[in-house]
């Protein structure tokens, strides 16, 4: 490739931007950077709150697997943090036991949904959309063929509580070839990797390393309103001004792409695909407790439940222990709620301690020492809409393969143009993309 290369604007410093920029700035391209909130990282929010109170407000973890975030964090010099390996504690209908000694129903129900999904996998065409002979599987929710093929009530809700946590929403607004397109991913995984690791410095911190590799200035507080394409040009209308530049990465999410007008308009297959796409209504929740009270009971914090919740781990230090299980030394504790449950809570005047009630009843200590906590709730937020993407019924093949497209000098990055949909994984994997995209324009 001869002389100057292009200027190209990147919208959007969450770890698909920020990836994506790095990429560029390392090829020699001129990237402008713009950010409309006044913060980097997007989903990726590492928040203090003062007396150790160090925590993830946005995406945590990373599976072992993920190999584009391990080896960008090896680059950087930085080892990912290995989470607990306290046993996850297991409730339903007031009956405990652990992940390591599943009650036998559930158990077999989960093996023989796994055996069935590989079965199925071996169907699928790569990438997922191209599987044309599958448009039931498409259309079917997930939690219909869970209903369908578990033999147990226990196994039903065991795996459905798994499966609404990782896809973040109420199992009927999954679609069965989604679901199964990314359990292909884990097909080759040895051993359970999953949520394997957590930042070592924070997920903030991780996404300031990566700005600070290119040397450039973020534009914050730069919301872009209008997209308009004219020649070997590209107008970007933000609230505080014009840019020209001769290319675009927007990597925001659907519904702030949908708020941004484009000239020409985008092709009803495009902007199809962003309206279809599902965001996960999700909440996350901190509680600081006076001391962590989970370790006296033997008790890692890590727990899935058939509360109004469902879902806690640990986010500090291990007393009495150097080793960090997270990347703050404050007895915390985090609830994860997605799906209408994570609704009904937002809608209280303070989910917060709506939480804390229902937790202390299964664990009166956390009431007994509670001191503070805090609720992020994504939903709300403008520039998320939700909390990360998923493949709802009937996406898969009639909109998925359009979510990514080139729209002349436009590229699109996130999460949601992925394979690794809903993972950090995913974002980074996208601006992999969009940078080959980038280079081969140009070529052409």
């Amino acid at each position: 490739m001869s002389g100057s290369k292009e200027v190209v604007a990147v919208v959007g410093m969450g770890a698909a931007g920020l990836r994506a920029a790095m990429l560029l700035h390392e090829a020699g391209y001129q990237v402008e950077l713009f950010e409309g909130r006044h913060r980097l990282g997007g989903r990726l929010h590492t928040v203090d709150e003062g007396e150790g109170c160090l925590f993830e407000a946005g995406g945590e973890w990373i599976d072992g697997d993920h190999h584009r975030v391990l080896n960008l964090l090896a680059s950087m010099g930085l080892e990912p943090l290995p989470a607990p390996v306290w046993p996850k504690t297991v409730i339903y209908q007031g009956k405990a036991t652990n992940e390591a000694e599943l009650w036998t129903d559930a158990f077999e129900d989960d093996l023989r949904i796994e055996s069935m999904a590989k079965e199925m996998t071996s169907e699928l065409a790569t990438p997922g959309w191209k599987s044309k002979t599958c448009l039931e599987w498409d259309n079917t929710p997930l939690d219909r063929f869970l209903a369908e093929n578990t033999r147990s009530m226990r196994g039903n809700w065991w795996l459905t509580a798994k499966n609404r946590s990782d896809e973040g929403d109420d199992l009927e607004k999954i679609g069965l070839l989604g679901w199964l397109c990314g359990f292909r991913m884990y097909l080759d995984r040895d051993g359970d990797v999953m949520s394997a690791y957590r930042f070592p410095q924070g997920a903030s911190a991780f996404c300031e390393m990566m700005l600070n590799s290119t040397g450039k200035e973020v534009q914050f507080g730069w919301c872009l309103e209008r997209v308009n394409q004219a020649g070997s040009q590209i107008e970007l209308v933000f609230d505080k001004g014009l840019v020209k530049v001769d290319r675009l990465v927007l990597a925001i999410p659907p519904r702030a792409v949908e708020r941004v007008i484009f000239e020409p308009p985008l092709p009803p297959s495009n902007r199809c695909s962003l309206e279809a796409c599902e965001m996960s209504p999700a909440i996350k929740i901190a509680w600081h407790f006076e001391e962590s009270w989970w370790l006296e009971k033997n008790w890692g914090g890590s727990m899935l439940c058939d509360l109004p919740f469902q879902q806690t781990w640990s986010s500090g230090l291990k007393e009495g222990s150097s080793q960090a299980s997270g990347v703050n030394p404050a007895p915390l504790l985090t609830t994860y709620i997605c799906g209408q449950a994570a609704r009904d809570y937002a809608a209280l005047g303070d989910p917060v301690r709506a939480a804390l009630y229902d937790l202390a009843k299964v664990h009166p200590e956390a009431s007994q020492t509670f001191k503070r906590g805090w609720c992020f709730d994504w939903v709300k937020d403008s520039f998320a809409g939700g909390a990360f993407s998923h493949l709802a019924p009937g996406y898969v093949l009639q909109h998925q393969e359009h979510i990514s497209s080139q729209f002349g000098r436009v590229h699109f990055a996130g999460e949601h143009t992925s394979e690794w949909v809903g993972f950090i994984e995913g974002a980074l994997e996208s601006a992999e993309r969009v940078f080959s995209e980038v280079q081969q324009s140009e070529l052409n």
